[in-house]
């Protein structure tokens, strides 16, 4: 039996940080219901296409359910209220106020299900000055300083850059399927649904906490990686090894095994990480 058998999640995202969400629901067996419009949701036609089906649009809603509604149109509206009724959980990643609009809010949903619980997610949130505003994968990174991240680990003096893997979706929709699981947890203990609201950038801001960490001690991302010590990809004669040496135990042993007796830093600032060194290291009185 899996975690979330007998859960059923009415699906109404697009794109990627909703749908991914929602496929790890359904990983864990829930019973995840994707309701597209007529038109069919945006990454259906996602490149390349494969026979006709995009493989993207096929991994990212893998073990779902599927069904048609139009919520522009007064019985699609009244079709996935009475789903509501028989469901759990409501996932959606409309622009803010949207479900409003369409009749099937917040308080619409828990009047028609005490018990229901809706999960949003958004580029900035369902309050404050920039919740109108619309996100990608793109915008988040930029907005949250993510890409400064990434683009000083390449080069302190140069641009930013986007990482790669649509991070600022698949982080967001991890932070609402963790939503998701307390939620369902609180309502096992209570009786009572909740709406959780997820924003990209909180999220991306989440996992960028060294920003601070740097910030304070006015460095930046390449000198305080070198500061932990070996933590680096080297190359070799038949490519790339990734070596971690962080403690001065685990130097200790690298020095065995690679029989030397000092290790020469291949970068200049190694004096930052003496005092690591010593304090990691047992003594020897």
């Amino acid at each position: 039996m899996k975690a979330l058998e007998g859960i059923r999640v009415l699906d109404l995202t697009h794109a990627h940080a909703g749908p991914i969400c929602t496929m790890f629901l359904a990983a864990l067996g829930a019973e995840v219901i994707k309701i597209e419009p007529p038109w069919g949701e945006m990454t259906r036609m996602f490149p390349p296409l494969v026979k006709g089906v995009s493989p993207y649009f096929a991994f990212i809603n893998r073990c779902k359910l599927g069904v048609t509604l139009n919520l522009k149109h007064p019985k699609g509206v009244e079709l996935f209220k009475r789903l509501v009724k028989l469901s759990d959980v409501v996932v959606e990643n409309f622009r803010p106020g949207t479900m409003e609009r369409l009749g099937i809010g917040w308080e619409t949903l828990r009047e028609l299900n005490p018990r229901i619980i809706l999960a949003s997610i958004s580029g900035f949130g369902q309050t404050g000055p920039w919740r109108d505003r619309r996100s990608f994968d793109l915008i988040a990174q930029a907005s949250s300083g993510y890409m400064w991240l990434v683009g000083d680990s390449v080069d302190p003096e140069g641009p930013p850059h986007l990482a790669p893997e649509a991070i600022a979706d698949t982080i967001p929709g991890l932070s609402l399927l963790i939503g998701i699981l307390a939620a369902l947890l609180y309502r096992e203990r209570t009786g009572r649904g909740q709406w959780i609201d997820v924003a990209q950038m909180d999220s991306m801001i989440a996992v960028s906490q060294s920003f601070s960490f740097w910030h304070l001690a006015r460095t930046t991302m390449d000198k305080a990686v070198r500061s932990w010590g070996i933590y680096d990809a080297f190359k070799a004669r038949d490519g790339y090894v990734a070596i971690a040496v962080q403690t001065g135990r685990m130097e200790d042993a690298m020095r065995e095994l690679m029989g030397v007796e000092e290790v020469t830093w291949p970068w200049p600032n190694g004096s930052l990480r003496e005092p690591w060194r010593r304090l990691s290291r047992p003594s020897s009185r």
